[in-house]
Order: C-alpha cells, then sequence, then structure tokens
C-alpha cells in the first residue's frame, strides 16, 4: 500500500517488487501484439506547464483500475477473462491530454460512461438514442448487455470516491480512433470521435 512518502518523496519504493511485477508481465506485452487495438484520448482540464505533473500517478491509477473494475463488474466471465488490459501511450505535458489503447468494445464502454460522468449502478440517460449514434460511427462494437449490467451493478465505495475525485480534475473531452492503431499514430488520430461531444449533444437536443 503507497503512503504520502512514496507518492510525494519517492521514499521506502520497493525496488524489487516494482521490477519483479514488471519482468513477470511479458504474458501482457505478447497479450497486447495480439490484440487489434484503438486509441481512446481523455483530455483533461489544461495543467500549467510551469509546474510538475502532481496529479499524475492519481489519475493513471484511477484510470486504470476503473477500466479493470468496469470489465470485472459488467462483462460476462468468458469476456472479462478474454479482454486485454488498458495500455498508457502517452501523456503530452501541460495539453491535459492521456492516450490509451485498448480493444475497441472495452474503451467505447469505458469512454462512454465516463464521458457521462455516470458510475456503475446509475441510470444512463437516454441510453437507446446515444447507442444508435455510437454504433453509426463504430459498428457492432457497441454492446448494449454492457450498458444494461452497469445500470444494475452497484459500484464499490472505495471506487466511488476515487472516480469522484478524479471527475474534480475535469474531463474536457474523450475521443476514440474509428481506426485501429497500427503504429501510426498521425493516422489512427485522423480518426478519433469525440465521444463526449456526441453523447452531450444527444441529451441536449432532447432536452
Amino acid at each position: 500500500m503507497a503512503d504520502i512518502y512514496e507518492y510525494w518523496i519517492g521514499k521506502d519504493v520497493p525496488y524489487d517488487e516494482v521490477w519483479e511485477a514488471y519482468e513477470k508481465g511479458q504474458g501482457y506485452i505478447d497479450k497486447y501484439h495480439s490484440m487489434e487495438v484503438h486509441l481512446i484520448q481523455i483530455k483533461f482540464q489544461q495543467q500549467p506547464k510551469e509546474l510538475p505533473l502532481f496529479n499524475f500517478e492519481a489519475v493513471y491509477k484511477t484510470l486504470k483500475g476503473y477500466f479493470h473494475d468496469l470489465k470485472y463488474h459488467c462483462l460476462d466471465r468468458q469476456s472479462y477473462n478474454s479482454a486485454g488490459p488498458l495500455f498508457i501511450y502517452s501523456v503530452e505535458r501541460a495539453s491535459g491530454v492521456w492516450e490509451f489503447l485498448g480493444e475497441l468494445r472495452q474503451i467505447l464502454f469505458f469512454g462512454s460512461t465516463l464521458s457521462d460522468e455516470k458510475l456503475m449502478g446509475q441510470k444512463i440517460d437516454n441510453i437507446d438514442k446515444k447507442m444508435t449514434i455510437l454504433s453509426k460511427y463504430f459498428g457492432d462494437s457497441i454492446v448494449p448487455e454492457d450498458y444494461q449490467k452497469f445500470m444494475n451493478t452497484k459500484t464499490p465505495r472505495q471506487v466511488e470516491r476515487a472516480f469522484q475525485r478524479m471527475i474534480k480534475q475535469r474531463i474536457e473531452s474523450i475521443k476514440i480512433s474509428q481506426k485501429p492503431f497500427l503504429g501510426n499514430p498521425e493516422e489512427t488520430k485522423s480518426s478519433l470521435i469525440d465521444i463526449k461531444l456526441l453523447l452531450n449533444k444527444v441529451d441536449e437536443d432532447i432536452e
């Protein structure tokens, strides 16, 4: 369990455990190469360029953890067991832009619920229209059953607290690539769709 000293000043970092975990993770590297991945770009409120990125570890670990928890609680066991994790690709300094790679079904589910700022167990407004518009851009990678399970699953209290803290960092946009990532970031980024903008527009049009 990390403490304030490990987080802020690097005291008592468990070096052996950190590197042993990395070295034991070759299977996940191999899994990545077997996956078809897309890019998800999450933009937080811009951080001052003259300051360090103080929230890096907290935001990074919450995004990774919540992505896993969504899969664990909302996918059937077979889908969960075969699904890959969220792989970090880049964090652009002073821009607030974080980029990850993952399988399209999972990052669409993750990104769209995050766009709505909804926790597991909360109702997603106008869900049918939102599924329809996402399907227009991403085809059958949208799985309605994921969202039904999401609304019927209670969020663990610890996850809820972390999620709310992350939302306070102000997510400005969430973009997902229509094209898979094949090693050319510029080509992939040319196909980014701002799903937060799309989903917000659905709610505004209905209101």
